[in-house]
């Protein structure tokens, strides 16, 4: 029987150098990439159908789906993969709590995220999702394309558990941090981070000099290098970490007698007890402070206290430059008499919490932080310091202090 016209399979050799000049490619078109492109060794398996990457940044391709790609097409797919690495799709898929029966709606997701910065760069495969194709704009995160496969017909592609957590039966290792016994080492967590910010690097400064990063791509970049923090969640955080500490100092009281005492005759034995903290709030009113900046934030404050339970009769605000001006409890923010207009002194205000009686738990100062500070924090108090504006000082290092920006 004769074999002419019949395509004779690429041996294992030419496929290797296939995958590496692809990698050229895309090194050559991206090279801001170029660190995460050669930092995944590419491992063949036969009759996987896909080419897909796992969480430590291992590619995998399918032999048969090399020989039927050209260079051009086999170097975008290492693009895209890149991609999911970059941007953890994996471990946001986990985050996100996208079940198995939801893995190739969220993969389609991901791909969204990807391809719609690259559809002006190169040409993808003509099965790439793009956010048209999800009835949304470009520009979104995986999260926000993301539909159950309830609700939405999905492609069915699978990039491997680098796209979505979940490990693939081709992958190393079943999921697990990269050893010596694996055929490709891979990357561990730390080592991964590190690459991130590399690439991150890298894409900041070529978008300086020509100008060409997608603008997505850009985004994610800055974002890692220069984090945009919500000071409001972070501000939450650290009073309801700061009140529990402190309602969690369980200590034995006399005010209210053991239920066990009826045990024990002639003798008194205490009850535990758990106070429910007393908080004060220190607002520095100080000739540089910017009263309506300082009103909407005490606004913030006084609406976490009362998220985490603490209510208003717990609650006492005193208004400080160098001296305390004013100390009262208010039912609202909106009571709080900023007066002041002097100089500048919050170990003042923390002194005068301090004297308070109930003794508070947790102090919360409002600051420019131009201010001179006592050396350490006042015993027995936690100290939460809102630092107003991006050019205040530091804050001092045995409080935890929270940035606050417009």
């Amino acid at each position: 029987m004769s074999t002419e016209g019949v395509p004779v399979p690429m041996a294992g050799l030419e496929v290797t150098r296939k995958v590496a000049a692809a990698r050229l490619w895309a090194a050559n078109k991206f090279p801001y990439l170029a660190s995460a492109l050669f930092a995944s060794p590419v491992l063949l398996r036969d009759g996987i159908g896909t080419i897909g990457a796992d969480e430590h940044w291992r590619l995998y391709a399918d032999p048969a789906l090399v020989e039927s790609w050209s260079v051009e097409q086999l170097g975008a797919s290492l693009v895209h993969h890149s991609g999911h690495l970059l941007r953890e799709h994996g471990a946001r898929a986990k985050a996100h709590g996208v079940s198995t029966e939801d893995t190739h709606a969220w993969v389609d997701a991901a791909d969204a995220e990807i391809n719609d910065d690259l559809t002006t760069v190169i040409r993808l495969a003509d099965d790439a999702v793009l956010p048209v194709h999800l009835g949304a704009p470009d520009g979104r995160l995986a999260e926000e394309y993301f539909l159950p496969a309830s609700e939405r017909e999905c492609t069915g592609h699978d990039c491997g558990s680098a796209c979505h957590g979940q490990p693939r039966a081709w992958e190393e290792g079943g999921g697990e941090e990269p050893d010596g016994s694996q055929t490709a080492p891979g990357l561990g967590e730390a080592s991964a981070d590190l690459l991130r910010r590399q690439v991150a690097g890298d894409i900041r400064q070529h978008s300086r000099q020509a100008g060409t990063v997608p603008s997505s791509l850009l985004r994610w970049a800055e974002q890692l290098l220069d984090p945009k923090v919500d000071w409001r969640k972070v501000l939450a955080s650290e009073l309801r970490r700061g009140l529990s500490e402190v309602a969690g100092r369980v200590d034995y009281s006399y005010r209210r007698p053991s239920r066990r005492a009826a045990a024990v005759a002639d003798v008194i034995l205490p009850s535990l007890r758990r106070p429910v903290p007393d908080v004060a709030v220190v607002c520095d009113t100080s000739g540089s402070m910017d009263e309506s900046t300082l009103g909407r934030v005490l606004g913030e404050v006084d609406g976490i206290l009362r998220a985490v339970g603490v209510g208003s009769t717990s609650v006492q605000v005193l208004a400080v430059d160098t001296a305390v001006h004013s100390a009262r409890k208010v039912t609202s923010a909106r009571q709080v008499e900023l007066v002041g207009g002097g100089g500048t002194d919050m170990g003042a205000g923390l002194h005068a919490a301090t004297e308070l009686r109930p003794r508070p738990g947790v102090v919360v100062v409002l600051t420019d932080g131009y201010t001179p500070w006592p050396a350490r924090a006042p015993r027995g108090i936690t100290v939460v310091v809102g630092l107003l504006g991006e050019s205040a000082p530091a804050g001092p290092v045995w409080a935890r202090c929270v940035r606050i920006e417009d």
